[in-house]
């Protein structure tokens, strides 16, 4: 147990687009899927630039049936919350986001059979924002559909079709201007299949993305380090928040004093101490 109450967050219903994220498998998992769209540029592609610049970038697409495919290319605005909460608003909602800046062509791509095809685009960067000169970070997303996909085999007379929607994250940070503010919202010391895990929720309340790594270090009554477990680091742009997992499984049943760290390249780490009984 942590010592004070830990946070406990509901999760809510989400919309079906909710399962984006990086990539996305939608439709259950049934059996070996067919031949279909793939995405295999990255799925988070970041840019520095400075204000009034343009650049452009690219997604790789690769069919790999033996068939022509076609794939739906939309845009839209891209938040999450460390409840597990995601939307896709339309493009241009959020305050800080670049998809009014982004023109990616047209809104269908064909692709023939097992070839790969560069659907690019555009970013034209403003000089002002608002009156003002963009800092900080802005982002969206760039989805990607796979219209005519082929049919999956028939099981007990229902036939099951995989799709794959794929989720492009488009950030563009505005040189070394704005800061990250990461702020500890919650902890929680949870029991789960094979030992306790300890779980925080991080949001970033600056102008600037950042990518935070967790730690946390185990230290006997003593003052022996005895445990450090670390998280791997998660993309949490501003007015957004993230869920972080920390194994405590390995250590034995007792009481600890515990050491979080949450830390990024840039901005004020958050450091905390508490007490943990396993």
């Amino acid at each position: 147990m942590l010592d004070r109450p830990p946070t406990c967050t509901a999760l809510r219903r989400l919309p079906w687009y909710a399962a984006l994220g990086a990539a996305l498998l939608l439709g259950g998992v049934p059996a070996p899927s067919a031949a279909q769209v793939i995405v295999r540029s990255n799925l988070a592609q970041e840019s520095t630039t400075a204000p009034g610049s343009t650049y452009t970038r690219a997604i790789v697409l690769y069919n790999e049936g033996d068939s022509s495919r076609t794939a739906e290319v939309s845009l839209r605005d891209y938040t999450f919350s460390a409840d597990g909460t995601t939307r896709y608003d339309d493009p241009g909602a959020l305050a800080r986001s670049n998809a009014p800046w982004i023109d990616y062509g047209g809104s269908t791509v064909t692709l023939p059979p097992e070839q790969e095809v560069e659907v690019t685009y555009q970013v034209d960067v403003p000089a002002q924002v608002d009156g003002e000169p963009p800092t900080g970070t802005y982002w969206s997303m760039i989805l990607v559909e796979p219209l005519n996909q082929p049919q999956g085999t028939a099981a007990q007379g229902l036939a099951v079709q995989q799709v794959r929607r794929y989720g492009i994250q488009v950030a563009t940070h505005i040189r070394e201007t704005g800061t990250p503010d990461l702020s500890l919202l919650s902890t929680d010391l949870q029991q789960a299949n094979g030992g306790a895990v300890l779980s925080l929720s991080v949001e970033n309340t600056g102008t600037r993305g950042v990518s935070p790594a967790a730690r946390v270090e185990l230290y006997d009554a003593s003052g022996a380090l005895v445990l450090t477990q670390d998280a791997s680091r998660k993309r949490i742009y501003p007015g957004t928040s993230v869920r972080y997992r920390l194994d405590l499984a390995e250590a034995d049943a007792g009481t600890y004093q515990a050491l979080l760290v949450v830390q990024a390249d840039a901005g004020r780490p958050i450091g905390r101490q508490f007490t943990v009984e396993l």
